[in-house]
């Protein structure tokens, strides 16, 4: 049995779209576990309409917590072999779970992974995003599947969205509540503890961009903190375990620093700006390349970030 665990908070116009979409589903041995988090608007109530019309929809309540939180509760109450996560603004094509079941059993994996269609809000299909070249690739081990988030060639995307799980997966993880880029904090882990993922080369998942999503809201202090702890804590991970991976991500993390500048020179806290350029000149020559132009941007950027986001550009 597969448990689908959706996270509901005010989304009254798409939930409908969504529950429908797993309700028709081709493989019909599940349980779709709703956990509305704290909705103000009628999520709720649509959420009880389903549970009254189908004896596979769980539906549990709670205060608002955030995503992190439903989703944990949602694996604390989930009785499948296998897990899946979708987004109550998303929907899914009908084969969607079978496909992905027979991906992850053939290839004898623990993750499953497809690919995706991005959709518009009134589910206007408007592109495919692919998995990026080598095309070869089929399977990998979970470490080489998440080693490939730092190559240059290969970025996967590590949303929980788009892939089937065996639930042994989630025994001793859960998601780091109260943090934005919950589904960054929980990759590696995750990923690390997977034997085998196989890579199904389909669209089968539509992912709706809107304005009002956690993924598109406005960026502000808490975000900017949260991604900087996401990535301190896999350069303390990857410092004692591979150096060619703590070279990629300091680089990464380097990038980002020099890229909020750029895009927000003009909102950025002083005092928070003064803490990042300490962070920048902590890391000053590691680095991925050491080309001219590397060691030039490197150069620049330990004296004065704001002067290399200035120049991004050229550099």
């Amino acid at each position: 049995m597969i448990s689908i665990i959706v996270p509901v908070y005010n989304v009254e116009k798409y939930l409908d779209r969504c529950v429908q979409s797993i309700l028709i589903q081709s493989f019909k041995r599940f349980e779709l576990i709703l956990v509305n988090d704290g909705s103000t608007d009628n999520s709720f109530e649509i959420c009880q309409k389903y549970r009254k019309k189908d004896s596979r929809v769980i539906l549990i309540s709670q205060e608002n917590k955030g995503l992190s939180a439903a989703r944990n509760t949602g694996l604390n109450n989930a009785h499948g072999d296998y897990i899946c996560f979708i987004d109550s603004d998303d929907f899914i094509e009908k084969d969607y779970l079978k496909l992905l079941l027979n991906n992850l059993k053939s290839n004898n994996a623990d993750i499953s992974i497809c690919e995706y269609f991005l959709s518009n809000e009134k589910g206007k299909k408007y592109s495919i995003v692919k998995f990026n070249e080598p095309k070869n690739i089929s399977i990998l081990s979970g470490k080489n599947t998440f080693n490939y988030f730092y190559e240059d060639n290969y970025v996967p995307n590590v949303v929980a969205w788009n892939k089937l799980y065996k639930a042994s997966l989630f025994k001793e993880l859960r998601y780091k509540e109260g943090y934005y880029f919950e589904d960054e904090f929980i990759a590696r882990p995750l990923f690390y503890a997977a034997k085998r993922v196989s890579f199904l080369r389909e669209p089968l998942y539509n992912y709706v961009q809107r304005s009002g999503s956690i993924m598109n809201s406005a960026w502000n202090l808490k975000k900017y903190e949260d991604r900087q702890l996401m990535y301190e804590e896999r350069i303390d991970y990857f410092k004692n375990n591979d150096r060619r991976l703590y070279k990629f991500a300091v680089q990464q993390y380097k990038n980002w620093i020099i890229g909020i500048d750029y895009e927000n020179c003009n909102n950025l806290d002083k005092l928070y700006l003064s803490k990042l350029q300490k962070e920048y000149r902590k890391y000053f020559g590691i680095r991925i390349s050491n080309t001219p132009k590397a060691v030039l941007k490197d150069l620049l950027g330990a004296l004065n970030i704001r002067s290399i986001s200035k120049l991004k550009s050229i550099l």
